[in-house]
């Protein structure tokens, strides 16, 4: 005969009652908890257990990474050919990093950071030579660079701007012609690339041929958006787990004097564009399907927009007068100018992102004595500087900027 099933009784007059059932309780809990192998990707930081990402399964994006406070500028100037490391912990540009600037003997168009916070990435300007791109692991305690695969370039190919999407296993490349969007795996361990897809981006998308000009993914992960100048917008839906890109049908500009050249979304997929008109804002769906909101004026040559991580400021850099247009981002993206906008920038501003903290706006431009200039943000958005670097980026090509992550 089989055995009894056995069953836990506890005896109301036992003495160990009541600390035998907060120890079933408790082990009750740790249980559904998810811990141990249970419930994979349930994101609990108690729960030691690595997430896999599956057809079923999406793992939470690595939001946090570790590190110094760093800003990384590309000097594409013939004469220089260097990237320069800022430590912004102590809100200047007077701390370099270990080993900066640092001299890779080309000339340096886009750059990107992941995540993480471990790998640099940057691309060569294919308008000098053949285009290439180069990968550096990040020092977390000085910044200092080093170069992978023995500073040999990981891929050939003619970029012009770099993304990484928010879980850190893509990245994007914009190629100079106009019509090809590559993404490439990387490597958490050794940062090393390996080709996944293309997305096709439409010849002639918008009134006239595809000008390649900034590639920008959503932090939510949902969609890629390229700026092709006067060929306006291209939007691709991401699929994380695999990669995959679909296209959305191009948003042309209004006329073919109208350029659209920067990007950046927010966190709730609303996407802004720095354009000949002035600063235009779309709300988006998951998918990347364009809705134009409205257009609000900014300074004189609008090329480079920044929008915070939190979603409530919004700045554009003007290239032709040197300024920075800024924003508070209320209600369904409703954009307030900020007291004092636009503020004096470097003279012909180019590239413009925040610092870890969220608390500096970095920008670059082509003065040598104030091309590299960082600014404070007040509690309502307007902008203080805090100084030049010593040197500017002296660069008749514009500028590009990597910074670091929020770190836990």
């Amino acid at each position: 005969m089989a055995p009894a099933s056995r069953r836990f009784v506890f005896h109301p007059n036992h003495p160990n009652r009541a600390h035998l059932c907060a120890l079933f309780l408790l082990s009750a809990i740790t249980l559904l908890s998810g811990c141990g192998n249970f419930f994979v990707c349930e994101g609990k930081t108690s729960c030691p257990t690595t997430c896999v990402a599956s057809s079923t399964v999406t793992c939470p994006p690595p939001t946090t990474g570790t590190g110094v406070n760093m800003a990384y500028v590309g000097n594409p100037a013939s004469s220089s050919n260097n990237v320069n490391g800022y430590n912004l912990a102590n809100g200047n540009l007077t701390t370099n990093a270990s080993g900066a600037p640092f001299n890779f003997g080309y000339s340096p168009i886009a750059m990107v950071v992941t995540p993480a916070n471990t790998f640099l990435y940057t691309a060569s300007n294919p308008a000098l030579s053949t285009g290439y791109l180069y990968g550096y692991t990040i020092n977390t305690s000085t910044g200092a660079l080093n170069g992978l695969s023995g500073n040999s370039p990981l891929i050939t190919e003619s970029a012009v701007s770099l993304a990484v999407s928010p879980d850190g296993q893509w990245l994007f490349v914009l190629d100079a012609n106009g019509l090809t969007l590559s993404e490439y795996s990387i490597n958490a361990s050794t940062g090393a690339l390996t080709f996944n897809t293309t997305g096709a981006i439409t010849p002639g998308a918008g009134t006239v041929n595809n000008v390649s000009n900034q590639v920008a993914v959503a932090p939510s992960g949902d969609y890629v958006a390229v700026a092709l100048g006067t060929g306006g917008i291209q939007t691709f839906t991401l699929t994380t787990a695999t990669g995959a890109l679909t296209p959305q049908n191009p948003l042309a500009p209004s006329s073919s004097q109208v350029g659209f050249f920067g990007v950046a979304i927010d966190a709730t997929n609303n996407l802004y564009v720095a354009g000949t008109n002035g600063l235009t804002v779309f709300s988006s769906t998951t998918a990347g399907v364009l809705t134009n909101l409205k257009t609000y004026t900014t300074g004189n040559g609008p090329r480079s927009v920044a929008v915070n991580t939190a979603g409530t400021f919004v700045y554009v850099g003007n290239k032709t007068d040197g300024t920075i247009s800024g924003f508070s981002i209320g209600t369904n993206a409703v954009l307030t100018a900020i007291a004092g906008s636009p503020f004096t920038g470097p003279t012909l501003i180019g590239a413009l992102a925040f610092d870890t903290t969220g608390n500096y706006l970095i920008t670059s431009g082509y003065n040598d004595a104030t091309g590299i200039e960082l600014f404070s943000i007040g509690t309502s958005g307007a902008l203080t500087s805090s100084g030049a670097a010593a040197s500017g980026t002296t660069a008749s090509i514009l500028s590009s900027i990597a910074t670091t992550h929020p770190t836990s």
